[in-house]
């Protein structure tokens, strides 16, 4: 009898589910291509995965996609303001748009919507650093800021379509330029390829903002 026990128990054991944990890789983080699969010591399997593109006013969705056998897990890194159920674009009543980015994807794809919609003034407002702003300023403001988009439109978004694509891949060095400051940067292959071969952010005021494009 006793055997016959002890035979279930480890029949019940072998067939126990298989626990998966999904994360999404956190494009800030140093160690993003270094967050690979692995298994930790109680079992549990990690998956990381890329953050899906940003759609109209959200970033992707709140739950991480999981395989067909597995339920779906909710996301992780809230804490680190990039949780994916955050509204990124927010149309307020009086028709005033706002604009909220927390990683150098974000920022990408709101300047890609600003450009293909030739919706400027708020990108403008609110997505650029105070000294890209000031400089800018300088050189007749949100109106100069529109027409050098236009004028370099095919130009910028090549280079962020390839950018993003790339993001995760060895085609983009991601580098720290300072303690709030992260530079995507095209890997010399690709230069003379694109007009444009690296982008810089900053973070300020709680959000990631744009410092320049070259």
């Amino acid at each position: 009898m006793t055997r016959a026990v002890l035979a279930l128990l480890v029949l019940a054991a072998g067939c126990a589910p298989e626990r998966v944990e999904y994360r999404y890789r956190n494009p800030l983080s140093d160690r993003a291509k270094d967050e690979v699969d692995h298994t930790l010591p109680d079992g549990t399997r990690i998956v990381y995965r890329d953050r899906p593109a940003e759609a109209a006013g959200r970033f992707g969705s709140s739950e991480v996609a999981a395989s067909p056998e597995q339920p779906p897990v909710q996301g992780v890194g809230a804490n680190d303001g990039s949780d994916p159920a955050l509204e990124l674009r927010i149309e307020h009543p009086d028709g005033t748009i706002e604009l909220r980015a927390f990683t150098p994807a974000q920022v990408i794809a709101h300047l890609q919507n600003a450009i293909r919609n030739r919706e400027y003034p708020p990108f403008y407002a609110q997505m650029l650093t105070k000294d890209a702003r000031k400089e800018w300023d300088a050189r007749g403001g949100e109106p100069a800021f529109a027409a050098w988009m236009d004028e370099q439109r095919s130009a910028v978004m090549e280079f962020l379509n390839r950018t993003s694509y790339g993001m995760f891949s060895s085609d983009v060095i991601t580098r720290a330029t300072g303690p709030k400051s992260i530079e995507l940067q095209l890997t010399p292959h690709l230069h003379g390829q694109f007009r444009f071969e690296a982008i810089e952010f900053e973070r300020q005021q709680g959000g990631m903002r744009l410092r320049a494009l070259r």
